[in-house]
């Protein structure tokens, strides 16, 4: 590494994930574009992360370990607060990157103008085992603040790469969110900056049941999803014919999937608000779609309460696996 400050700061969050976490700092030694320094943020690992980022030491790599869980949004934002490079990438630690993913980045912001303050990519997802699962291909570029507002298509951390400057604008990543985190900080960049895209498969996302994992934790779904609708759909319910960029049967489905998950992780819990607001949502993308018949079924079978709605989600989820299966 040279003397003077990197380019890019490279954060990597991580608890309790030694094995994965050594696939993920391995691909970014690996990258093509080496004027980086790498902070990898232990969120107080119990198992062999010290080990493995000792085996796996080089200079450029700067070890920061919290004396108490904090959770991965303080885990970022101890990794944003040593960061020196003109801009930060974020890898997950259960992700890894294609070799010259930082490289193309770092072109593409050459060729950029100034408004640009984020670059992200295509994503390929695999399982546990490395198996190819499905390929990941947002396409909305430019300023897409009004867009974000209904659906996270920026998806994993792992994918952009932001000039630091503009996420020194924001108030980095909301510690009170324990699911929703990224697509938080996506909408906090988009008020400031306009976003570009790298229409190619950058980065490799593992799809793996972690327990940590907060987006198969109910209460963290249902916390994190309360907490960030209250924070950015005050206006949306009466507004948002007028908002965004999609067609009216897009947004519907954007907010179908908000009230589905809702209701589906609420009614896990038995949390009241989570169901009600679930109910809402899906009521309003049936008045943005009233012709489609997914909505209408999911709708109505929401009505009865919250112990009869997820047998209905299971039974759909059921039919339509037996029917692929026919179909192989």
């Amino acid at each position: 590494m040279p003397d003077r400050d990197p380019i890019v700061s490279v954060i990597i969050p991580t608890y309790n994930r030694a094995v994965l976490l050594e696939k993920a700092i391995k691909s970014v030694l690996k990258q093509t574009f080496s004027n980086f320094e790498l902070i990898i943020v232990d969120d107080a690992s119990s198992d062999q992360t010290t080990a493995t980022i000792d085996r796996l030491y080089e200079s450029c790599i700067k070890y920061i370990k919290h004396n108490k869980n904090m959770g991965v949004c303080a885990a970022r934002n101890t990794g944003l607060a040593q960061a020196k490079g003109e801009y930060v990438a974020f890898l997950d630690s259960d992700d890894e990157w294609m070799p010259d993913k930082l490289q193309r980045q770092i072109d593409r912001f050459n060729e950029a103008n100034e408004r640009i303050g984020v670059i992200y990519t295509w994503l390929k997802v695999v399982d546990i085992n490395a198996q190819f699962q499905k390929l990941r291909k947002p396409s909305l570029h430019g300023n897409i603040e009004q867009d974000l507002l209904y659906s996270n298509f920026i998806g994993t951390p792992s994918t952009p790469m932001i000039k630091r400057n503009y996420i020194e604008k924001t108030l980095g990543f909301d510690t009170r969110l324990r699911c929703c985190e990224d697509w938080d900080i996506w909408l906090q960049l988009a008020h400031n900056c306009e976003f570009d895209l790298i229409p190619e498969p950058l980065v490799q996302y593992r799809d793996h049941s972690d327990k940590n994992r907060g987006s198969i934790n109910h209460s963290a779904v249902v916390e994190g999803y309360l907490h960030f609708l209250q924070k950015h759909h005050s206006k949306l319910f009466s507004e948002y014919r007028s908002i965004g960029s999609f067609s009216l049967p897009q947004k519907a489905n954007y907010l179908f999937n908000i009230g589905r998950r809702l209701l589906c992780h609420g009614s896990a819990i038995n949390h009241e608000e989570a169901v009600t607001l679930g109910k809402k949502y899906l009521r309003l993308s049936l008045d943005a779609d009233p012709f489609n018949p997914q909505i209408y079924f999911h709708y109505f079978s929401s009505l009865p309460g919250s112990k009869f709605y997820p047998r209905i989600v299971h039974l759909e989820a059921s039919g339509k696996k037996l029917v692929s299966n026919l179909l192989k």
